[in-house]
């Protein structure tokens, strides 16, 4: 009960963190200050849970500053292709494409082991297809939705490599590589956002929003890690796919979203198919720990 509540929690937050995407655009804040906002709010609380600053002699010394850089470049390019899909497509669906990446990062790991992908991975990775291609038959705006499409793929991919190389860094705690992964995005979106014209000032109610979406992007990771640590990453991970759900639900509310009968097929799809291959490979993981 207790794991389902952290996990459903953490899929609340970061679903109501991604909704507000298309709201922050409304209002003409640019996609570099969000994301300037969603790390540097998430740098700032792994500094309070963590009570620490930066190590670089302890990096140094478990030789892991070249795959921290790595990761903190992926996943700054990981949050900007997603939301510059939501430019071109609704944010429930993008989201529902990001949740690929079960899929994808299982793939990987087949390849980079030289294991061939049995009857069971190659059935769900054609489902997968079959959905994607149902989530792009839009009533209108086809091309932008294609666009769309690719985009959020992209960023599942980047997510995906983000996993393979996350065990490279093992030796840390969560909140450690969280801290050495987020403070060079948020350095880097500052720099982009103040490169295009934008200015700090006046602190306007736009700012205030962007605030909180950063700030409930942290709280999601935070109830992420505590449901890991205290329950277990399988059990964690069950329930995951409720995030675009729930995305698509706010969508649907807050925005009006319409989806076609056709994009609903396609969501379960790619939610089987994920959940299927996400399940698959904690079972597995688990398995070989024991």
């Amino acid at each position: 009960m207790f794991a389902v509540r952290f996990a459903l929690l953490s899929s609340f937050f970061y679903a109501l963190n991604v909704s507000m995407v298309p709201f922050i655009y409304s209002l003409g804040i640019s996609a570099f200050f969000f994301l300037f906002l969603r790390f540097s709010t998430t740098f700032v609380l792994s500094l309070v849970i963590t009570k620490s600053l930066f190590s670089f002699t302890k990096i140094k010394q478990q030789g892991l500053g070249y795959w921290l850089l790595l990761l903190a470049l992926l996943y700054g390019v990981q949050s900007w292709l997603f939301v510059e899909a939501v430019n071109y497509m609704s944010v429930g669906l993008a989201s529902v494409a990001l949740y690929t990446f079960p899929l994808i990062t299982y793939l990987m790991d087949c390849f980079s082991k030289g294991k061939v992908p049995d009857l069971t991975t190659i059935v769900m990775f054609v489902m997968a297809i079959i959905g994607i291609a149902a989530l792009s038959q839009g009533s209108d705006g086809m091309q932008s939705l294609i666009i769309g499409l690719g985009l959020a793929l992209l960023s599942a991919t980047t997510l995906a490599i983000i996993l393979h190389f996350t065990p490279r860094v093992s030796g840390m705690r969560n909140w450690e590589i969280v801290k050495y992964t987020t403070f060079l995005p948020a350095l880097t979106y500052m720099v982009l956002f103040l490169y295009e014209g934008g200015s700090f000032l006046p602190f306007t109610d736009a700012v205030l929003w962007c605030l909180l979406a950063g700030i409930l992007f942290s709280i999601g990771m935070f109830f992420y890690y505590t449901a890991i640590r205290e329950y277990g990453p399988t059990r964690t991970a069950n329930i995951g796919y409720s995030e675009p759900l729930i995305v698509l639900s706010i969508g649907f509310i807050a925005y009006t979203d319409t989806i076609t009968l056709i994009q609903y097929i396609g969501i379960v799809l790619v939610g089987i198919a994920s959940t299927t291959i996400e399940r698959r490979q904690l079972r597995q993981n688990t398995n070989s720990e024991v």
